[in-house]
């Protein structure tokens, strides 16, 4: 039997010439956008209860805070 080839050419190390082409871009669109958001703060937007009706495109949608203090919405 034959050797087989290798599928790939040799993996290339962090520092190594051509081994920037590795690395993802980065992402500041969302970044950006994160950052210029509207923000409210859960506690006031609550206005001090654990649970508030949201309206989206004529559909409800209930943010409400767990025991644990975690965020569920749910339709």
């Amino acid at each position: 039997m034959p050797p087989q080839k290798p599928l790939a050419g040799p993996r290339l190390q962090q520092g190594e010439p051509g081994s920037e082409i590795c690395k993802p871009a980065p992402d500041n669109h969302h970044r950006d956008a994160f950052e210029s958001s509207v923000r409210y703060r859960v506690d006031e937007l609550l206005k001090g209860g654990r649970e508030a009706v949201l309206i989206h495109r004529g559909q409800e949608y209930r943010l409400r805070i767990t025991s644990t203090g975690k965020l569920i919405l749910t339709k």
